[in-house]
C-alpha cells in the first residue's frame, strides 16, 4: 500500500514551487498576445512543479493526484484558447515529455481528480459539454505523459445528481459517457458520496455498478458520514472487488473538529483498517505531505 498525495506539497511550495492561476477577468483584461504569454508561462511553470512534485512521490514512495489547476482557461469556453495558441507551445511540449521520463523512470502512480463541476448524469446540456470536454482534456494529458489507458491510472469523479430514479440517473450518465475518448472512458472511476441525499457505497454497488461495470473509489469518511445500511468492512470489500484486477486506489481523511462532519482536517490521528486488502489510498487532509508522514509515524507507532 502506498500512500497518496493530493495536489500539492507543502513542503515544495515552501522552496518556492506552486502553481499558479489565472482568472478569465484577468486574462480578458491584456492584449491577446500577452495574454497568450502569461497564460504560457504559467501552465510551463505548473508543468515544471508537477514534475518535481511526482519526483518527490518517488523519493517517498507515494502515489500523486495531479493538480486541477495545471491547466488554467485552456478548456473554458470563453478564453477561445488551446495549448497550441501559447507562444511557449513547443516549451510545453517538452514539458510533457519531462513528465513523462519522470513517471517512467519511478513508476509513480499518477491519477486525477477532476472538480466536483464535472457532472456527467447532469439534465443540463450544456454542463455535460463542459463536463465532457474536461474530463476528455485530462484523459489527453495522461496519454501526453505516457499513463495507460486503465484503472491504474483511475480519473476520479461522483457522480453528484439525484434528479430522477436510480435508473433515469444512470442511463443519462450512460449516455453522455459513451460520447467521452476510449482512453477516457477506460480510466474513469466512480466516488461514493458524503451527503445523506446523494450516492452510498450500497446505491453505487446495488444500482451504478451493476449497470454500468465501472469501479467504486471508497471513501472512508463519506462513507462514515453516509453508510447506508453497509458496515465498513462489507463497503470497502464491495468497492475493492469492482476494480476489475487492478489495484484500487481509495480515500482516507477525518473529519475537521467542529460542526461540519464533512469538513476534511489538517491532519489525521487514527489508523485505518485495511481489512488485510491491498489497495492504495489517497490522504486528503489539509496539511497535504506533513499530514502524511505525521500519519505514518503514528501508524508505525501503532504497529510496534
Amino acid at each position: 500500500m502506498r500512500y497518496g498525495l493530493c495536489c500539492i506539497s507543502l513542503k515544495l511550495k515552501e522552496q518556492g514551487l506552486k502553481h499558479q492561476t489565472m482568472t478569465f477577468k484577468r486574462f480578458s483584461t491584456l492584449s491577446r498576445e500577452e495574454a497568450l504569454s502569461t497564460l504560457g508561462d504559467r501552465i510551463l511553470n505548473n508543468l515544471e512543479v508537477t514534475n518535481a512534485t511526482i519526483q518527490f512521490c518517488s523519493d517517498n514512495n507515494y502515489c500523486y493526484r495531479v493538480s486541477s489547476d495545471i491547466f488554467p482557461l485552456i478548456t473554458y469556453d470563453e478564453a477561445n484558447v488551446s495549448l497550441e495558441d501559447l507562444p511557449n507551445y513547443d516549451s510545453i511540449q517538452d514539458g510533457f515529455d519531462n513528465i513523462a521520463q519522470t513517471i517512467a523512470a519511478t513508476n509513480v502512480r499518477v491519477t486525477c481528480h477532476p472538480s466536483e463541476f464535472n457532472v456527467l448524469a447532469s439534465n443540463n446540456e450544456k454542463a455535460i459539454d463542459k463536463t465532457i470536454t474536461e474530463l476528455n482534456f485530462y484523459s489527453s494529458f495522461f496519454d501526453r505523459i505516457g499513463l495507460p489507458a486503465n484503472y491504474s491510472a483511475p480519473m476520479n469523479m461522483h457522480v453528484h445528481n439525484k434528479n430522477g430514479t436510480h435508473m433515469e440517473i444512470i442511463e443519462r450518465f450512460k449516455r453522455n459517457f459513451n460520447r467521452l475518448d476510449d482512453n477516457c472512458k477506460a480510466r474513469l472511476v466512480i466516488e461514493n458520496d458524503d451527503k445523506l441525499n446523494c450516492w452510498s457505497v450500497f446505491e453505487l454497488i446495488t444500482y451504478f455498478h451493476a449497470n454500468t461495470n465501472i469501479p467504486i473509489t471508497f471513501d472512508y469518511l463519506h462513507h462514515k458520514c453516509h453508510p447506508d445500511r453497509l458496515d465498513e468492512e462489507t463497503a470497502l470489500r464491495a468497492c475493492h472487488d469492482t476494480w476489475h484486477g487492478h489495484k484500487p486506489l481509495f480515500h482516507y481523511s477525518e473529519s475537521k473538529p467542529g460542526n461540519n462532519p464533512r469538513a476534511h482536517a489538517d491532519y489525521a490521528e487514527n489508523p485505518f483498517n485495511t481489512y488485510k486488502l491491498d489497495f492504495d489510498v489517497d490522504m486528503e487532509l489539509k496539511a497535504k505531505d506533513y499530514a502524511i508522514e505525521r500519519f505514518d509515524e503514528i501508524c508505525r507507532g501503532a504497529v510496534a
